[in-house]
Formats: C-alpha cells, sequence, structure tokens
C-alpha cells in the first residue's frame, strides 16, 4: 500500500473514530445530570418561563434526542458549534479560539522537557545498567509515572509558588501587560514574534509549573521503553561487531545503538501527547490557567453541553492526527515498516 492511499484510509477511519466519540459524547451529555434549562438560566428559569421556553425552543431541547442530534450535526457542517451557556453564551468557536492556543503552549513544553528528560534518562539508564545510576533513575521516573497529574501540580504549586515563592501561579500571563497582536493565535509565539519581551517572559513563567507538572507524569515512559529498547540493541550482533573492531564504547553506545532503539520512542509520541492534552483537564484547573482543560471542567460543572462537544472534538481530532503523524514518522525511522 502506498503513501497516499494509507493516509486516506486512516483519515477515513479517523472520521469515523471521532463521529462515533461525538454521537456517544452527545448521548451521555443529554441523559446525565439535571435539568438543562435550570442550569444555564439559574433562577431565572422559575422566574421567566416564558425565557425558559425561548432557550428550549432555541436550541430543540423539547425535541428527541436524535432531533437535537441531527440539529448538532447539521449545525457541525455548517461550522456552527453552538453557543456555551457557562461563558455567557459566547460562539463556542469564540471560546475554543480563545483557550485553545494557551492548551497548546503547555503541551508543547511539557512534550519538550518530557521527551529530553526521557531520552536523557533513558540513555543514562541504559548506559550504566545495573547499578546505583540506573536504580536511582528508575525510581524516580516510577515515582512520576505512577502519580496522577493533579498530585504532581498541587506538590509543585505548593512548594515553588507557595512555599518558596519563585514561580507565579494562577492565569497564564501577568494581567497588567498589553496582549500582543494577533499573528499566530498563541501568545507566547505572538509575543516573541512582534517582540514585546515582559510579555513573553511573563507567559513562560506562568507555564513552566503547568508544563513541568505534565512533563513529570509522562517522562517516564519513555525512558523505560528506551531504556529496554537500549538493553536489547546493545546485546545484538552488529553491536559485538563494532566493539570488537575497537570502536570507541561511547561511539557504539551513541551513534550506533541509540538510533535503532529510539525507534519504540517514536510510536510512543503519539501516546504521549494524548496524555499530556488530557492531562490539561486537571493540571489547568489546579493552576487556574485559562486554558481548554480549564473550560472543559467549567463546561461539565454547567451541564454546557455545546462546549463539552466541542471540547471533546478538539481532543478527538488532535488524538486522531496524533497517532496518524507517529505512524508515518515510524515508517521513515525505520525503512523496513511497510505501510498497510
Amino acid at each position: 500500500m502506498n503513501l497516499p492511499q494509507y493516509v486516506l484510509r486512516r483519515l477515513f477511519f479517523a472520521v469515523i473514530v471521532v463521529l462515533s466519540v461525538i454521537t456517544i459524547t452527545f448521548v451521555l451529555s443529554h441523559y446525565v445530570g439535571s435539568d438543562v434549562i435550570v442550569a444555564w438560566l439559574g433562577k431565572s428559569a422559575a422566574l421567566h418561563p416564558q425565557l425558559a421556553q425561548l432557550y428550549a425552543a432555541k436550541y430543540h431541547l423539547n425535541e428527541p434526542i436524535w432531533v437535537q442530534y441531527y440539529y448538532y450535526i447539521v449545525g457541525l457542517l455548517q461550522g456552527n458549534f453552538g453557543y456555551s451557556p457557562s461563558r455567557g453564551f459566547l460562539p463556542v468557536l469564540a471560546v475554543i479560539g480563545q483557550t485553545l492556543p494557551l492548551t497548546l503552549q503547555l503541551v508543547f513544553f511539557a512534550f519538550v522537557i518530557s521527551l529530553g528528560l526521557g531520552v536523557l534518562l533513558g540513555a543514562l539508564s541504559a548506559r550504566y545498567g545495573h547499578t546505583y545510576v540506573d536504580g536511582g533513575i528508575r525510581a524516580f521516573y516510577l515515582a512520576g509515572y505512577s502519580s496522577p497529574p493533579f498530585f504532581v501540580a498541587l506538590v509543585l504549586l505548593i512548594v515553588f509558588a507557595s512555599i518558596l515563592q519563585l514561580l507565579p501561579s494562577g492565569t497564564a500571563v501577568d494581567s497588567s501587560l498589553a496582549q500582543p497582536s494577533l499573528i499566530s493565535g498563541i501568545p507566547i509565539l505572538d509575543s516573541l514574534l512582534e517582540g514585546k519581551w515582559a510579555y513573553f517572559a511573563s507567559a513562560v513563567e506562568h507555564a513552566i509549573l503547568p508544563s513541568l507538572a505534565l512533563a513529570l507524569v509522562t517522562f517516564g515512559v519513555i525512558t523505560r521503553i528506551l531504556r529496554s529498547s537500549l538493553m536489547e540493541v546493545l546485546q545484538m550482533n552488529y553491536i559485538r561487531t563494532a566493539r570488537a573492531k575497537g570502536l570507541d564504547e561511547n561511539a557504539v553506545f551513541y551513534r550506533h545503538a541509540l538510533r535503532n532503539a529510539f525507534i519504540p520512542v517514536v510510536t510512543l509520541s503519539s501516546i504521549i501527547l494524548t496524555w499530556l492534552i488530557t492531562g490539561t483537564i486537571f493540571v489547568e484547573n489546579v493552576f487556574a490557567y485559562p486554558g481548554l482543560g480549564q473550560y472543559v471542567v467549567t463546561a461539565l460543572l454547567g451541564q454546557d453541553y455545546p462546549g463539552i462537544l466541542a471540547a471533546t472534538i478538539v481532543f478527538a481530532v488532535t488524538i486522531a492526527v496524533g497517532n496518524l503523524v507517529a505512524d508515518l514518522l515510524y515508517a521513515v525511522v525505520d525503512p523496513q515498516i511497510r505501510l498497510g
């Protein structure tokens, strides 16, 4: 199977998966919870019954669920994701446009930290296998891997923000600073491109703890997989041949063994991205970081169905694309892999 056929087939299955996720989320969100109008309007629903009826008619809440689903899918195809009750009935796309870039910042920084730390410690653990160095690294990554994101976030918040007061907590940037112009939509990148260094420094400073919290619970998987892969590669015949020829041990390890052992990490990257994206739901709420993760919790508490569904679509599409990219990279890194 050639590359275009493979990509088209994967995209087809990705659409099926995303549509299934939307359907399941739609049904569950409409059957779980209290009265929607009361959740949206509060006391106004009882004080102004005509207003409640107006909202029920506008959003087809009195119709059977399959009719509501039909109108929702039609709206999606027209680019209308609905309006977010938890955000004053702003268009959902506008809310996603405000929150998603902030979450992407955290995911990017967390992925870089997780990958860098995981590869470094994985290589060191294999290089000094079955020593105190190896044991210490394994204990460290197991502690992080076995800890829930919100717990790690709370520890970092208490230690570095409350006790030591080295880093800020809450919000994404100092509110007294003027925002950069909208170029890419990602505040840190826009402030860098525009040369607003104070805003850039503040945004990076506010992103350090949330990103670190996400990275500390994910890097251990990379460390463990890379260590196991390296230990296996180091026993292969071509490595023994390289040593027999008198090559320096560092050259054998880093030039020959590490490259081949890195292949599983490429596939693992999509899983790491999935964990990072879903982990923002917990971490952003601990640090009061106004990204998509915090919006999801706000939407859930307010029975904001349009917001919940839109966030679910964003997460599902991101995960599907990440899996596709990882598979393609896997084939590039290892020519022996055949797409199919």
